[in-house]
């Protein structure tokens, strides 16, 4: 029983450590469904691709990129279609933060609050609801 004891006493310290480090996250049924209205609105027009952390979601030349962070919240850039700078010549996308720059988490309502703000945003909403953070040049 001595070793036996030595092995269990051991995982507890092994499972305080790591406490910090692990998230939950919600079932994938319940973030499908806070994402169905997406498809429900855009359908087959939308497209979706991952990169490791990072999700882009596009619809007619729009692009949100959701970024999951370390601490399992997430931030997306908003992106309007590209455009051509009528001061440079160059071709550019204007990128937006929602205002209040909102850090989403990974809960039932939090995935519902992001996709309220791509449908806005697929729908043509800008300020005040996102704020212009700046272009992304298409030339370079």
């Amino acid at each position: 029983m001595g070793a036996s004891a030595g092995r269990v006493a051991d995982a507890g310290l092994r499972l305080t450590a790591y406490r910090g480090s692990v998230f939950s996250t919600p079932p994938a049924s319940s973030l499908a469904a806070a994402a169905a209205p997406l498809f429900s609105n855009f359908g087959d027009d939308l497209t979706l691709w991952r990169d490791g952390n990072v999700v882009h979601w596009s619809y007619d030349g729009q692009t949100v990129i959701v970024a999951q962070q370390p601490d399992g919240g997430a931030t997306a850039s908003f992106i309007d279609a590209p455009g051509i700078d009528h001061v440079s010549g160059a071709a550019e996308s204007a990128i937006y933060r929602r205002s209040g720059e909102r850090r989403y988490q990974l809960t039932e309502e939090s995935c519902r609050a992001m996709v309220g703000d791509m449908i806005a945003f697929f729908s043509g909403e800008r300020e005040p609801l996102f704020t212009f953070s700046g272009t992304r040049s298409l030339d370079a």
